[in-house]
């Protein structure tokens, strides 16, 4: 708990290395009794929003941390965001972050009946959508227009080969830290269960999968394009050349985050 404490604390306070998008209004929110935030172009696009959840290993990140991302997200999609600031692990356990973020979706969804609505996610907020739209498919419920993740982490095993191949090259994430985490997460209940890797995937929306070739996670998103690909037919997955792990979040103004954005809207408009 105290090295996951320390790792929040300092992950906080990393300084970032660009400035908000400034036509973008951003304005707090209380969904459910979750804490939310709406970042708003002057002009949003009518009848759609997306739902925003963060990475940092379910035990970090909040708007502090992927605020001014997401910021730019809003500007480059022309679409309300909803950024979600769900309950962190080691504190609230699996499935917390996932009772959060289904919690906040029917809301949204009730409160905007005939809206698309769309989930975009980076690394474990990734994950969370995958594990939420299991859920969703245990209970029935409409699924999301689109999803979108980013630098995906599915199988808290933590044991495919670009784990070991690609640690020389990942500036982000080693194989004991992500270890640390899903541990953290998952609390009492066992790994395979809390992993997104056995939701209940019967249905899935059109996905599309963005990774990095320096990631160890690498495997995480290849795999899982491999078995959504089956369930989804409008699944992609795009793997960016010499790229980390949530390339985006290091710098939006790099044409790699620039050609992602550019992509993830042409694919959640389509």
């Amino acid at each position: 708990m105290e090295e996951i404490v320390q790792r929040r604390i300092s992950y906080e306070q990393k300084p970032h290395p660009y400035d908000y998008e400034p036509t973008i209004t951003i304005t707090e929110a209380t969904i459910e009794g979750r804490s939310c935030y709406w970042f708003s172009p002057k002009e949003p696009t009518p009848g759609e929003i997306t739902i925003f959840l963060h990475g940092g290993g379910f035990a970090m990140g909040s708007v502090r941390t992927h605020g001014k991302m997401v910021s730019h997200f809003a500007k480059q999609l022309q679409t309300e965001i909803l950024f979600v600031d769900y309950a962190l692990a080691p504190e609230h356990p699996f499935p917390a972050a996932i009772d959060d973020l289904i919690a906040v979706y029917r809301k949204t969804a009730g409160l905007h009946p005939g809206y698309r609505i769309n989930l975009i996610g980076d690394s474990a907020g990734a994950s969370l959508i995958v594990s939420a739209i299991g859920e969703m498919n245990k209970m029935q419920l409409p699924l999301p227009h689109a999803a979108v993740l980013i630098s995906p982490w599915i199988d808290f095993e933590c044991n495919h080969p670009s784990y070991e191949e690609n640690a020389p090259l990942d500036i982000s994430l080693d194989k004991q830290m992500l270890q640390l985490f899903a541990r953290a997460y998952s609390g009492d209940t066992p790994l395979w269960l809390s992993s997104p890797a056995n939701a209940s995937l019967t249905r899935f929306p059109p996905v599309l999968i963005m990774v990095g070739t320096n990631e160890i996670l690498l495997d995480d998103s290849r795999n899982f394009y491999k078995d959504i690909k089956v369930i989804q037919s409008r699944s992609r997955l795009s793997i960016y050349d010499d790229q980390p792990h949530v390339w985006p979040k290091k710098d939006i103004h790099k044409e790699a985050a620039r050609r992602a954005l550019a992509e993830i809207a042409e694919f959640i408009r389509a």
